[in-house]
């Protein structure tokens, strides 16, 4: 396409040529780790859009890599802290010099360690298409990263179905009589709001599984300001979920300005930094807390600024 297809134009019969060039890759997370052919998440270096390192539960003998911040105060944790307004961000020369590093790799075991180095596996899938910016033409979906996986993260941290984790030295749980009674009220909420707005949301306590992504965010953005306050031990959680609503408004406005770009990544860092306070709590048994979704929050902004506002590359269409 590139090079150009001819084509016949009907408003005048005559024939030209149509040329189209792809500058995306759109998908969720595990569909964009195949076409970029990375390690992807729970890898060593599993983020496609920087080299951060992953660090791994060492005292329970864990396989898996999360990507928090700041790394557990312990000795045998040596993966320095990170800074989120700092990220060594991949580039896209960056991905070509790797490539070729890899193809230069005289032994199986050499191009391995190289791999899991930087998380590169060999050449993304469309390769050859030189529009692509191997390090931002695949921006964090919206739909994937917030509706399908913060928000739900964040419901079962909340109700204490994450992992088993209790709430360590925080108070975030809300108790089971009062999430069954937020169940009712998402019900009984939406009788009265025209469907053009949103479709009929069954009870989140009870029925959670008939949730789609819509469901997620107009649940989350609209219902969950007024059904959860006041309903958390300490106001500091609600405040924290009230930030992140914010942030996720301003990131899907149909035109935002270079400044508001600039405020979304100061406020996503802060948001990121004070998730790990309350959830992570900086304790190495809690890094599951740390996943990948939400070290992807961290690269919304800059996404925005190369690629466009979100609703230029989300995946409604696909849901």
């Amino acid at each position: 396409l590139a090079d150009g297809v001819r084509t016949f134009d009907a408003s005048d019969y005559t024939q030209f040529y149509l040329h189209a060039y792809n500058i995306f890759k759109n998908g969720d997370i595990i569909a964009i780790e195949k076409l970029m052919n990375l390690k992807g998440h729970n890898g060593y270096s599993p983020c496609r859009s920087c080299e951060i390192k992953g660090v791994r539960n060492i005292t329970a003998r864990g396989t898996i890599y999360y990507t928090p911040l700041t790394t557990p105060d312990l000795e045998r944790q040596t993966r320095p802290s990170m800074d989120p307004r700092n990220l060594p961000l991949r580039t896209h020369e960056d991905f070509i010099g790797i490539l070729e590093q890899l193809d230069s790799c005289v032994t199986k075991r050499q191009r391995q360690l190289l791999s899991k180095e930087h998380g590169i596996k060999g050449e993304p899938s469309l390769c050859r298409v030189n529009s692509i910016d191997f390090a931002n033409g695949a921006p964090w979906e919206w739909m994937h990263l917030f509706l399908e996986n913060i928000i739900p993260t964040l419901v079962d941290l909340w109700t204490g179905r994450f992992k088993n984790l209790d709430t360590g030295t925080e108070d975030y749980e809300i108790a089971p009589h009062i999430w069954e009674a937020i169940g009712a009220e998402t019900a009984d909420a939406v009788k009265d709001i025209p469907s053009a707005f949103v479709r009929a949301l069954c009870n989140i306590a009870s029925e959670r599984s008939t949730f789609t992504a819509e469901a997620w965010g107009f649940w989350f953005m609209y219902l969950a300001p007024i059904l959860l306050r006041n309903r958390f031990p300490r106001q500091k959680y609600y405040v924290h979920m009230c930030k992140l609503i914010g942030l996720m408004k301003t990131s899907i406005k149909l035109e935002i300005s270079t400044e508001e770009i600039d405020e979304l990544e100061e406020g996503f860092a802060t948001w990121v930094e004070d998730f790990e306070r309350f959830y992570y709590q900086h304790d190495e048994a809690r890094l599951g807390t740390c996943t990948l979704p939400i070290h992807g929050c961290l690269h919304v902004a800059k996404d925005l600024r190369m690629c466009g506002p979100a609703w230029v590359h989300w995946t409604f269409y696909v849901e």
